[in-house]
């Protein structure tokens, strides 16, 4: 519960922000936010997925966790003694100018309570303490919303707003997570176990190269931005990328719950049928949600302000990344099932290959829109070579049917993107067609559904 929450606080938290902030202004402070996660990813060096598949089997949780926070820490103060070293030209790259030391600086240390914040918040899961794991993710969030508006309202509306709140948000939730697991943090009796780092950091490093792929493939089109076009261009992609990140909610929801299905479902020895059906389910439940954005497409410059209206007309491209991957989380189980994680190495690298080559092409004459299109076809690549691999060593049923949404999908988004009479008339077209080529899902779901209440009848 607690994420979706978070991420309702969060969707809040848009409109607030762009109502009284131009788009390169919140541009800037994208930036700001998209190098957090990219450096992120590096800085852990897959140490954090490491440690939870250790806990449960070392005797000393608090010496293992000091352990895995080790390097992480190390890496995080040596960004914090870059920012504090060269302000100015790390200002430069990341907000275009050399006079924003104090937020610049401000990176380096939002950078070591991120790392502090990961392991506290993993001990708090693997602790199985879920609602105070949701609390504190709720809490975070509503210290930004709420240091958010007294920025806009009583300080200053420009990108330090946001980097502003974001930081002092992060850190007064921090404080709390820190004071409350303080014995955690303690160092007396800390030994460096080099056994343990050794096996933590052999699990990691494979994980940290296909992390680091998946992150550079979601902030490519931004950084491609930065290099061709202007912060204007980026502050409206993000905002558009927020708004899109509603269906990455469904995403969130639905992976947490279908995962652990799989694996069940796998060790019973299902039949191939179950799959096939919850992946027809899913494709029909998040291209609806979809076609109901390009239907609903205008509501976005009543939820971000007319200085955000291009939005309107990224949105198709956009909304089909979280689309594609989360159905991709029901072709790709192949990949799961044979543990061959490296897999996700080379899915990555097809998927990043395509994107760099269209964002070459199509930034620097498209702006925003060339950083749209370039990153829903990258992900068309990662949903194919990802159901390739996964059909190699897994059971293989007909993904065509994805293929022709996805494509209705493509062609719809293109269309999106011009402002001519007619297009709700289109969009219409486009939902009717997508269910069309979908009605044998409609038709077994119906199925399924009349056999379950015949099923509930007979037992009443």
């Amino acid at each position: 519960m607690g994420p979706f929450i978070g991420a309702l606080i969060s969707f809040i938290t848009i409109p607030v922000t762009t109502y009284y902030i131009y788009p390169a202004e919140y541009g800037k402070a994208s930036m700001f936010l998209l190098f957090q996660t990219i450096v992120g990813t590096f800085l852990f060096l897959g140490i954090d997925q490491a440690y939870t598949r250790e806990y449960h089997d070392v005797r000393d949780k608090t010496n293992l966790l000091q352990n895995a926070m080790l390097l992480p820490i190390t890496l995080a103060l040596l960004v914090l003694l870059a920012t504090l070293l060269f302000p100015q030209p790390l200002s430069q790259l990341l907000f275009g100018n050399r006079n924003d030391t104090l937020p610049t600086i401000l990176f380096g240390v939002m950078t070591l309570f991120m790392v502090l914040e990961r392991f506290l918040m993993l001990y708090v899961r693997m602790q199985e303490k879920a609602f105070e794991y949701s609390m504190l993710t709720i809490m975070v969030k509503t210290a930004v919303l709420i240091l958010t508006l007294i920025f806009i309202f009583f300080i200053r509306r420009d990108f330090l707003t946001v980097v502003y709140a974001t930081v002092f948000g992060q850190i007064l939730g921090d404080v709390w997570l820190f004071w409350r697991y303080r014995e955690l943090l303690k160092l007396k009796g800390f030994t460096i176990d080099h056994a343990l780092l050794k096996t933590l950091v052999r699990f990691g490093l494979p994980i940290v190269i296909a992390t680091s792929l998946s992150s550079f493939l979601g902030g490519l089109d931004r950084l491609a931005l930065r290099l061709w076009s202007d912060f204007d261009q980026i502050g409206i992609f993000s905002a558009t990328l927020k708004i899109a990140a509603v269906l990455s909610v469904v995403q969130t929801g639905f992976t947490s719950f279908w995962v652990p299905t799989a694996y069940r479902w796998y060790s019973e020895n299902r039949p191939d049928t179950y799959f096939k059906i919850v992946s027809d389910t899913i494709l029909l439940v998040m291209s609806l949600l979809a076609a109901g954005i390009f239907l609903f497409k205008s509501a976005i410059i009543y939820i971000l302000s007319d200085n955000y209206s291009g939005a309107q007309y990224l949105i198709g491209f956009l909304c089909l990344q979280p689309l594609i991957y989360t159905v991709s989380e029901t072709t790709c189980l192949g990949i799961v099932f044979s543990k061959k994680s490296y897999l996700n190495i080379w899915v990555g690298i097809s998927a990043l290959i395509p994107a760099i080559i269209l964002d070459i092409l199509l930034v620097p004459p498209l702006g925003a829109a060339g950083a749209a299109i370039s990153t829903a076809v990258a992900f068309l690549f990662f949903f194919g070579v990802r159901t390739f691999f996964s059909e190699k060593y897994w059971i293989k049923f007909s993904v065509a049917k994805h293929y022709m949404v996805f494509f209705v999908l493509l062609v719809g988004a293109f269309l999106n993107l011009f402002a001519f009479p007619g297009i709700t008339l289109v969009n219409s077209a486009l939902l009717l067609l997508i269910i069309t080529i979908q009605h044998s899902t409609v038709r077994r779901l119906w199925t399924i559904w009349k056999q379950h209440r015949q099923s509930e009848e007979e037992h009443q």
